[in-house]
C-alpha cells in the first residue's frame, strides 16, 4: 500500500528542516571556532530528523518518523533556527493526520 501524500509532506519537512540545522550548526562552529555542546547536539539531531525524513520521503514505513521529529524540533531550539523550528512543527503536524496514524499502524508502527 502506498504511504499517503501527508506522510510523504511530513517527510519534506524532515528532510528540509534537519539539512538547516545541519547547516546553521555547522556555521555556528565554524564562525565562532566554539565546540560547544549545543552545536553537536544540534548537528546530531538534525542529521537524525533529516535521515528520518529521507525515508518517509521515499514512502517507507518508519518507526522513528515521530521520534526524529521531535528530535528535530528540539535540534532546532537548540541552534535558535526558527525556520526548523517551523519546518518540524509542521511535519509533527502532517503526522498527525488520521490517515497516515491509520497507515502507520497499519504496518505496524503503534
Amino acid at each position: 500500500m502506498e504511504a499517503p501524500q501527508a506522510y510523504k509532506n511530513a517527510g519534506i519537512g524532515n528532510l528540509a528542516g534537519g539539512i538547516i540545522t545541519v547547516l546553521a550548526s555547522l556555521s555556528g562552529l565554524l564562525a565562532t571556532m566554539c565546540f560547544g555542546l549545543t552545536f553537536f547536539l544540534s548537528l546530531a539531531a538534525g542529521a537524525f530528523q533529516a535521515y528520518v525524513g529521507f525515508q518517509m520521503y521515499q514512502g517507507q514505513v518508519s518507526p522513528q518518523a515521530k521520534v526524529g521529529t521531535i528530535v528535530g524540533i528540539v535540534g532546532a531550539v537548540f541552534s535558535c533556527n526558527p525556520i526548523s523550528l517551523l519546518a518540524g512543527g509542521w511535519a509533527f503536524m502532517q503526522l498527525g493526520d488520521d490517515q497516515v496514524a491509520g497507515w502507520l499502524e497499519q504496518n505496524g508502527v503503534g
